[in-house]
C-alpha cells in the first residue's frame, strides 16, 4: 500500500510535538524535585545563610567611640610646646569706662592747642564679648584673646560702633593677681562724627592692665590707647580707662563615657 503525500507530512510533525511535550514534562519534574534555594546575604547588617532576608543589605553597624584613658599624654623634654590648649578657659566679659579724644588730622589752630579732652559727660565706651585664656605648660604665664563688640560716645555729636573688635595679649599669674598687656584691633567700625558718617577698618591700639581672679570671677582695670583710622573725615586718637567684669564658663564634662573629666 502506498501512503499519500499529505499523510507522510503529518507524521513527522506529530513526532516533533511528542518530543517537545516529553522534554517539558522532564524539566517540570526536575524543578519540582530540587530543594528550595534560600537567599544568602553576608553583608553587614543582613541575614546569614538560611535567613529569610533577600536582596542587598542596607544595614549600618552601631559603633561607639573608645573611651579616653585617664592619663594625660606626657610631653617630651625636647618639646617646644609652650601653652596647654586642653586647659583653655572660655569667659564672658563686660568692659565699661570713660574715654578722652583728640583730633589728629585736618587740624585748625584751635584744635592744635587742644590736648585730650572728654567731649561730653557720658563720653566713654562699653564692650561685651568672649575671652579665651590659655595657661602655659611651665611657669606662671598665660595667653589671652578677646573678641567683642564695642560702642563709643566720643562727644555729644560723635558716636562709633566697632562691630568686630579683637585683642590679643599675655600676662603673668601670681596667685590671684594677673598683670597683662594686649594689642588691640578694631576690624570694622561704623561711626558718625558731627554729622559726617564714615567707616573704620583695622584701627590699631594697645592696652595694659591688672586683674584679680578668684574662682570663676575676675575684676580688672585697664588703660588703653587707640588710633581711629577713619576713611572719611579727620582721624582721632582715643585714650581711656575701663573696668572689666569677667565670668568663667564651666568646662563641659568629657563626652567619652568612662573618660576623665577635664581639669
Amino acid at each position: 500500500m502506498t501512503m499519500s503525500p499529505s499523510k507522510s507530512r503529518v507524521f513527522p510533525a506529530a513526532r516533533s510535538v511528542v518530543r517537545l511535550a516529553a522534554a517539558s514534562l522532564a524539566a517540570s519534574a526536575a524543578i519540582a524535585v530540587a530543594p528550595p534555594a534560600s537567599a544568602q546575604d553576608m553583608g553587614i547588617g543582613g541575614a546569614g545563610p538560611g535567613g529569610a532576608t533577600a536582596g542587598p543589605s542596607w544595614g549600618r553597624p552601631e559603633v561607639t567611640n573608645s573611651p579616653e584613658s585617664g592619663r594625660a599624654p606626657t610631653e617630651s623634654h625636647r618639646s617646644v610646646k609652650l601653652f596647654d590648649s586642653r586647659k583653655s578657659i572660655v569667659s564672658l566679659q563686660l568692659d565699661v569706662g570713660p574715654i578722652w579724644a583728640r583730633r589728629v588730622q585736618d587740624e585748625t589752630p584751635i584744635t592744635q592747642r587742644k590736648n585730650f579732652e572728654r567731649g561730653a559727660p557720658l563720653a566713654g565706651e562699653i564692650g561685651l564679648g568672649t575671652v579665651y585664656t590659655t595657661p602655659s605648660l611651665r611657669g606662671p604665664f598665660f595667653l589671652v584673646g578677646h573678641l567683642k563688640t564695642l560702642f563709643r560716645i566720643v562727644d555729644d555729636k560723635s558716636f562709633a560702633w566697632s562691630l568686630f573688635h579683637q585683642e590679643l595679649g599675655g600676662g603673668l599669674k601670681i596667685g590671684p593677681f594677673e598683670p597683662e598687656v594686649r594689642l588691640r584691633l578694631s576690624v570694622l567700625t561704623a561711626d558718625i562724627f558731627h554729622g559726617e558718617p564714615s567707616i573704620q577698618m583695622l584701627s590699631p591700639g594697645v592696652a595694659a592692665g591688672f586683674g584679680v581672679h578668684v574662682g570663676q570671677i575676675r575684676l580688672d582695670i585697664k588703660a588703653h590707647s587707640e588710633y581711629l583710622w577713619r576713611w572719611f573725615g579727620p582721624d582721632y586718637l582715643i585714650r581711656g580707662v575701663t573696668i572689666g567684669f569677667r565670668f568663667d564658663q564651666t568646662r563641659p564634662k568629657s563626652p567619652f563615657p568612662g573618660g576623665p573629666t577635664p581639669q
